[in-house]
């Protein structure tokens, strides 16, 4: 568990910079977001949650992960381990290689609690991949990654469309 708590905070710091660096981009409608069609979204707890920042998929060693933040700084990550394309992938039964769907909730600047579908359950169903993109859908019973937590969140109606970074 300590290798997917440093991943978290890694993915955490990751995520920040990125939405600094977008956060200046002009928005044509006022809204805020993103217009390019690439979208992450799921209720979290029966509430709303949509990333600000376009989603992105990463492909390495065989393993898709694909990150999302918000505008309240949490976030939603998703790892597929040995991907190969459309499918459906499960995680959990505390099995860290079957991969993971996470959320981060921001408590206070510099403060995460972090739910995982390691701890619980998950499934991702890719419906369309190729190589500049990936759709899919997405849900999960995540426990808090708290040693004897039993604390949790459900993500539901997740669908995403992320594009994959080269």
């Amino acid at each position: 568990m300590k290798t997917l708590r440093k991943l978290s905070v890694l993915t955490l710091c990751f995520l920040s910079i990125s939405l600094v660096l977008t956060s200046c981009r002009k928005d044509d409608d006022g809204g805020g977001g993103s217009s390019s069609g690439y979208s992450l979204t799921a209720k979290v707890d029966g509430n709303a949650y949509k990333s600000y920042v376009d989603p992105t998929g990463v492909i390495g060693s065989g393993t898709l992960t694909i990150q999302s933040s918000d505008t309240g700084g949490n976030s939603i990550q998703i790892q597929i381990p040995n991907y190969t394309g459309k499918g459906t992938y499960n995680s959990g039964g505390n099995d860290i290689t079957k991969g993971y769907i996470n959320y981060m909730k921001m408590v206070s600047i510099g403060s995460v609690t972090t739910y995982t579908s390691v701890k619980g359950s998950g499934t991702v169903e890719i419906t369309e991949a190729s190589d500049t993109q990936v759709k899919g859908t997405f849900k999960a019973t995540a426990v808090k990654n708290e040693s004897g937590s039993t604390e949790k969140v459900e993500i539901t109606e997740g669908t995403f469309t992320a594009k994959i970074q080269k």
